[in-house]
């Protein structure tokens, strides 16, 4: 519950926000642990410019085979003619694994990403489920734009 909620405030803060910029799409084809072979959609609600680095909210949602992800945050980006060259983000980001046993976890993501392939990474806590680890580490790699 508390991921939701967390979630929850995330998009509430993000609307004033979201309402001044063009939001820019998120598409990647990624493999990750512990989602593994999926992919993630989301909106980056940058203030566009041709050249200079802009930090906006971003908001996305990530599936796999073996879970589901929600992220939240801040991304910066260098952009060139609109579409960006270089990225970096960090936000609050929860998973949902449905492999074996369910289990829920909230915690933090990290994405670095130069034209279109991204890396990220990030350490989550248990919040629901009984038989995982307490901790979660994720590790992962994709393939679109950022």
């Amino acid at each position: 519950m508390t991921g939701i909620r967390c979630g929850f405030v995330a998009l509430v803060l993000l609307l004033p926000v979201a309402a001044l910029a063009i939001p820019f799409p998120t598409a990647q084809v990624q493999y990750s642990w512990p989602l593994r072979l999926g992919g993630e959609f989301g909106l980056n609600f940058y203030q566009h410019s041709w050249y200079d680095p802009v930090a906006a909210p971003f908001v996305s949602v990530s599936a796999g085979r073996d879970g589901l992800g929600l992220n939240a945050g801040i991304k910066g980006t260098l952009s060139m003619f609109f579409l960006p060259v270089a990225t970096a983000g960090i936000g609050a980001s929860g998973l949902y694994l449905w492999e074996d046993e369910d289990a829920a976890y909230a915690g933090a993501r990290g994405s670095v990403s130069f034209s279109v392939l991204s890396v990220f990474s990030g350490a989550y806590r248990r919040i629901s489920g009984d038989t995982r680890d307490e901790w979660l580490f994720s590790l992962g790699a994709g393939v679109g734009l950022p």
